[in-house]
């Protein structure tokens, strides 16, 4: 039997967003669908979802600390993803993070994904993948695990790149105002920076999603800000962990722990420093074809 897809409900708050956000990830991938229920009144919850159309096992936990209930079921089960819910706090459309999603992410062997309060899965399903793409061996990484998601849902994916705002209008410099001297040395090296960061989000494109509808974006201001600006276009936000989090480990820095707090869509974030994290998941969809 292939790994589960593990989903956090609390009766208490009833909101069926990470449910149905991991309802809908069953469908795409074939996983078999575990909610554990922390607390009163999940005992009507798996003929609630049967009758959604919803094969699920509901595990009915009674624990004074709900996280922990998560965490022991992560342990026990080894789930090929986690699902968590934001805070009830948070308004309709936005994540917000709770100590619950906080606690189960910290230290995750595998992806976990938090769906925003009320998630319900878009009519035309997971239509656009985003991935947040830094030029480093960790952005190729998610560029890849995006393009997994989009090939097994026939989705667009975007690479979402976020460039310091002062770079937004430099560009290299002609070799002729080089000899003239005609030009701000810090200007030179920003431009070649700015130039060498694209090439290497073409050239990733090229290498991982080259037979999908990609699109490379390109946005100039803070990191947090930018990619929390490009999940409003978004069905699903791919990102990796914090650089210094535990090799195997899901870790939030703090630009992880600003986006997944206030993206405008469900964000995937991805164990530390492991290639192909959503194999088990994905098995078939490693690769362009």
């Amino acid at each position: 039997m292939p790994a589960p897809i593990l989903v956090a409900f609390s009766p208490d708050s009833a909101d069926q967003g990470p449910v149905n956000f991991a309802a809908a990830a069953g469908r795409l991938t074939g996983a078999p669908l575990v909610v554990v229920a922390v607390g009163d009144g999940a005992g009507s919850l798996e003929s609630e979802l049967a009758g959604r159309g919803v094969s699920a096992t509901v595990r009915a936990v009674e624990h004074s600390k709900p996280a922990h209930a998560v965490t022991d079921a992560v342990k026990q089960l080894s789930p090929a993803l986690v699902v968590v819910g934001s805070t009830r706090r948070g308004r309709l459309g936005r994540v917000l993070l709770g100590s619950t999603a906080e606690h189960v992410m910290k230290g995750s062997p595998c992806p976990v994904v938090v769906a925003p309060c009320g998630y319900e899965e878009p009519s035309g399903g997971m239509r656009n993948v985003g991935a947040a793409f830094v030029p480093t061996a960790g952005g190729r990484d998610t560029l890849r695990a995006a393009a997994q998601l989009a090939r097994s849902g026939g989705a667009r994916l975007i690479a979402v790149m976020v460039l310091n705002p002062k770079h937004a209008g430099e560009q290299s410099p002609g070799l002729m105002a080089g000899a003239h001297h005609d030009h701000d040395v810090s200007e030179d090296l920003a431009g070649r920076s700015r130039i060498t960061a694209e090439g290497a989000l073409k050239a990733a494109l090229a290498e991982s999603a080259a037979d999908l509808d990609a699109e490379p974006d390109i946005l100039f201001q803070d990191p947090a800000d930018g990619l929390v600006a490009a999940s409003g276009r978004l069905d699903l936000l791919v990102m990796g962990s914090g650089e210094h989090g535990s090799s195997g480990a899901v870790a939030l820095g703090g630009v992880g722990r600003k986006v997944t707090t206030e993206a405008g869509c469900p964000v995937l974030v991805l164990p530390h420093d492991t290639a192909g994290a959503l194999d088990p998941l994905l098995p078939g969809a490693g690769a362009p074809a």
